[in-house]
């Protein structure tokens, strides 16, 4: 593969989503249970994060966790003003201490920036991608970013990739595109013509056109693509 420009994801490509959020969220209840001793709170939340999902489809704000918390407090009956923002930071703060980045993730920075420009391209609030880059140093690595609350659409819509180009000054055909998403990372970006590296870590069975898709299993794998 010969390329110009990488465009990348990040929750589930660089590190490992689910572990960080299992953390995060039994932080969450075990401080509402002692601050607050609120029973039903789990099953408040989760019809909070249902309703802003619905309420807020398709766009990077049905993302929010201040406004599933928010929500939640509303309907257990406490001031959202005094406790949102704290169950807030209470996941956050536990998320972020709690990535580590995939294995191969600081060799693939330290090896490709010199040679290839990066984009990353993500759905979720600006803020915490920040905080996430920002934890592991990586902008002194990657200077460009996509986001779908700045973008107003969320992958695989055209839009996304169609703005990292832009910022990248390039066409589909300088670009690859990493993710581990095949809907939103894979299908986005076959669907302008980009090829792909797909971090398929789960083996899922997808159909797809080998001329633009690369499957692997690890990250580390990526460094002897390039």
């Amino acid at each position: 593969m010969r390329f110009e420009g990488i465009l990348l994801d990040i929750d589930n490509t660089i590190y490992h989503y689910e572990s960080c959020h299992k953390k995060a969220n039994q932080a969450v209840l075990d401080f509402v249970l002692k601050e607050v001793k609120i029973a039903d709170f789990e099953n408040a939340f989760i019809k909070a994060r249902r309703d802003v999902h619905i309420e807020l489809a398709e766009t990077a704000s049905s993302h929010n966790r201040l406004l599933y918390f928010q929500k939640t407090c509303e309907y257990v009956g406490i001031n959202p003003l005094s406790w949102a923002a704290k169950f807030y930071n209470v996941y956050w703060d536990t998320f972020l201490d709690s990535i580590e980045l995939y294995s191969g993730v600081f060799e693939f920075f330290e090896d490709v920036s010199p040679k290839y420009t990066i984009c990353f391209v993500t759905d979720l609030t600006a803020c915490i991608q920040y905080r996430k880059i920002e934890k592991f140093g990586l902008s002194k690595y990657v200077s460009h970013i996509v986001t779908s609350e700045e973008a107003g659409r969320e992958k695989p819509h055209p839009y996304m990739f169609l703005s990292a180009l832009n910022k990248l000054n390039m066409n589909p055909n300088q670009v690859c595109m990493i993710g581990d998403s095949y809907q939103k990372d894979i299908i986005g970006a076959s669907s302008l013509g980009i090829q792909s590296i797909w971090l398929n870590s789960k083996s899922k069975q997808e159909n797809y056109n080998k001329k633009f898709v690369t499957e692997i299993k690890e990250f580390k794998e990526i460094l002897g693509l390039l």
